[in-house]
């Protein structure tokens, strides 16, 4: 036994320690949701105001096929629409362990000061082990206003507004030819056919 056999057997301390000290490491960075999965956080216009949007009620169920029915009561109290809100489900198995997740990306607009409930039928595979679950709001966008607005013309107005009357317009021939007694092609005037 050599210098060359202890010069081996150190390196393969010092591998094998190396080898220990990463997976540590990386247990550590596996968290029970996943590899390396994080926590979604709010976009900073939703983060202001997260209190005043709540999701108040939540139910889910499943029907034969994987088909998920999942029902979201959300309740805004904030001053400003909003829109596409994301809903996370975490599913857990009958010890409380967590099994899964699942986004929900409801497309729809919440005005200000209103609550709505939110009804989704998809194909979804849900871990077969999950007995029970917590849903949170994760995150919505805030309604913009509009760019420009169209204002559309009221019924039943005489048209004025548009130089029709008294600027040689559509309107004035018209009224000109009904006077003169003119019949437009195909008319039965004097003389019909």
């Amino acid at each position: 036994m050599g210098s060359k056999f202890w010069a081996n057997v150190a390196l393969c301390v010092f591998l094998g320690i190396i080898v220990v000290l990463g997976l540590s490491r990386l247990s550590s960075a596996l968290t029970p949701k996943g590899l390396f999965v994080e926590e979604p956080k709010p976009s900073p216009e939703a983060a202001a105001l997260m209190d005043k949007v709540k999701l108040v009620d939540y139910r889910l169920s499943e029907k034969p096929g994987q088909v998920v029915t999942a029902e979201f009561y959300v309740q805004n109290t904030s001053d400003r629409d909003i829109r596409d809100l994301n809903v996370l489900c975490e599913f857990y198995d009958h010890n409380g362990r967590y099994v899964d997740r699942k986004l929900w990306l409801l497309a729809h607009t919440l005005p200000a000061g209103q609550a709505d409930r939110y009804t989704s039928v998809e194909r979804r595979f849900v871990n077969t082990r999950a007995t029970g679950l917590r849903c949170r709001l994760a995150d919505f966008r805030l309604v913009k206003p509009p760019f420009f607005q169209l204002h559309r013309a009221e019924e039943g107005g005489t048209g004025e507004e548009h130089g029709a009357a008294g600027a040689g317009g559509h309107g004035e021939a018209m009224h000109a030819g009904a006077m003169h007694g003119e019949m437009p092609h195909g008319g039965h005037g004097e003389g019909g056919h």
